[in-house]
């Protein structure tokens, strides 16, 4: 009498295990390609009042910037450059002049930061990485 698995199956082939060993292995694979990506990272928000600046193509979108006077404010930076950029905002134009706000360049990114109160006056802002990406801030 024959075992009911060998009149239905037979014998398993080593072609046939191989084939199974390596849909096995690949199934692993993809189920632990697939947990270590985890979830899409969702684009950042901002506040509807926040001052948005663009980078793109070595250049700001903008050459003034506008923020309320003895209020903490949101600036955005979306960089769509493959370089690295940051604003910093100072008392005077380039270099010079007292820094009142700063953040380290990041390349090819969006970035939300807070802007501590800043008394009413104009102030001035540069890329640190490009100094001709510059322009005014005025705060009222």
């Amino acid at each position: 009498m024959r075992s009911r698995q060998s009149a239905t199956l037979g014998p398993m082939s080593s072609t046939s295990r191989n084939r199974i060993r390596r849909l096995v292995l690949l199934l692993v694979v993809a189920l632990a390609a697939t947990a270590c990506r985890g979830a899409a990272t969702p684009a950042p928000s901002w506040p509807a009042d926040a001052t948005v600046v663009t980078a793109r193509d070595i250049q700001f979108d903008t050459t003034e910037l506008q923020f309320k006077a003895d209020t903490p404010s949101t600036l955005v930076l979306v960089n769509e450059d493959g370089d690295r950029h940051n604003i910093a905002i100072r008392t005077r134009s380039g270099f010079d002049g007292d820094l009142l706000f700063r953040f380290d360049p990041v390349s090819a990114t969006t970035i939300v930061l807070s802007v501590g109160p800043m008394p009413s006056g104009s102030y001035f802002f540069i890329c640190e990485v490009h100094p001709t990406m510059s322009g005014t801030v005025f705060v009222y």
